[in-house]
């Protein structure tokens, strides 16, 4: 019998090695509207997991907000874009150009299709079809409340699960998790990604520059 039970050992071993491993949710990218000047930034990403991120402003020094969709509000957004056919859809032909003139790329990676990427300016004349999606895109930016940075945190601040702090130094972004069973350490969990951190509740404010979105 050790050869039958030597056999199933080596075949699911095998399977574990041609699977690939499944991407994280939190830093697949479903939507990526990036537009951008000779001195600024606005993009607009939507996560699989239905993590909405804003940047907007100067390049270097952009306000960021973050907000999460519900899954109903989630599969909602995602039924309107794979509405859109967009397998004729080409680059526009390029309009109006200058340092002033954004720039956009849009990605796209819905479910079960492959990556499509457009690049257009700002004034370029768009198919109707894309058209549309950049308009869904806008009402997901729309869903998110800019917070600028601040040198530090609310004098008032008390962290709450739920809450996205900026970090200082790198400018990470984690979420609060849980509190210690005392209350006096708090866990963190990095939102670009899989990184937990623990710390006395006390700490937070030195190691955390702003807070970019405030649990509802």
């Amino acid at each position: 019998m050790r050869f039958p039970v030597l056999f199933l050992v080596l075949v699911v071993l095998g399977v574990l090695f041609v699977l690939p491993a499944t991407a994280d949710d939190r830093s697949t990218e479903i939507v990526r509207y990036d537009c951008t000047t000779d001195l600024t930034r606005r993009e607009v990403t939507l996560f699989a997991n239905g993590t909405i991120r804003l940047r907007d402003g100067q390049i270097g020094n952009e306000s960021m907000g973050l907000t999460e969709l519900g899954p109903n509000e989630r599969q909602a957004f995602l039924s309107r874009l794979e509405g859109e056919d967009l397998s004729e859809s080409r680059n526009p032909e390029k309009g109006v150009e200058g340092a002033w003139i954004e720039r956009c790329e849009l990605r796209l990676l819905l479910p079960g299709r492959p990556l499509q990427t457009y690049r257009f300016g700002h004034y370029d004349p768009l198919p109707l079809n894309l058209s549309r999606v950049v308009h869904i895109v806008e009402e997901l930016a729309e869903k998110v409340p800019i917070v600028k940075d601040k040198d530090e945190l609310p004098a008032d601040y008390e962290p709450r699960p739920g809450d996205v702090l900026k970090r200082v130094g790198d400018g990470a972004l984690f979420r609060v998790v849980a509190f210690t069973g005392d209350e006096k350490g708090v866990e963190l969990e990095g939102v670009d990604w899989p990184l937990a951190l623990y710390m006395p509740r006390d700490e937070v404010r030195r190691q955390f520059s702003a807070l970019v979105s405030r649990a509802r």
